[in-house]
């Protein structure tokens, strides 16, 4: 027997994977374009002050309690993925709501072309009936 190796079906494109994919990769163009606009720009003034700062900073490195404790990286990362979890809930929801409206939409245009064939009805058998008597 040969075996055969099939590619997945395309995912649609209104799948929440592919929103999600599209939203990282617009968060990922803006930041490179913010990076680069950073390496490009000319010294300012500011950057005086900045390596002031930054020779400060060096001087009273030793001062500074230490940083990057692991319950400090575990809340951190918890709440990024509660953060990032919420932000999934809301995408899904925004989706849902649209669904929704798009449904409604879809029903209320039905309702409305329902009522005018009805209408439309009413009135030829009115008319029939007119011309009916109008005939006797």
């Amino acid at each position: 027997h040969q075996y055969s190796i099939h590619p997945p079906p395309p995912v649609p494109s209104h799948h929440p994977s592919v929103a999600m994919s599209r939203m990282i990769a617009v968060v990922f163009v803006a930041a490179a374009a913010i990076v680069a606009g950073v390496h490009t720009r000319q010294h300012a003034p500011e950057d005086e002050l900045a390596k002031e700062m930054t020779h400060d900073l060096e001087m009273n490195f030793n001062k500074i309690a230490p940083f990057g404790k692991e319950d400090t990286a575990k809340e951190l990362q918890d709440h990024a993925a509660k953060t990032q979890d919420t932000l999934v809930d809301a995408v899904e929801n925004a989706e849902v709501a649209e669904i929704k409206r798009a449904v409604f939409r879809a029903l209320t245009r039905l309702r409305a072309a329902t009522i005018k064939e009805f209408d439309t009805i009413a009135r030829l058998e009115t008319q029939a009936i007119d011309a009916y008597n109008d005939a006797h």
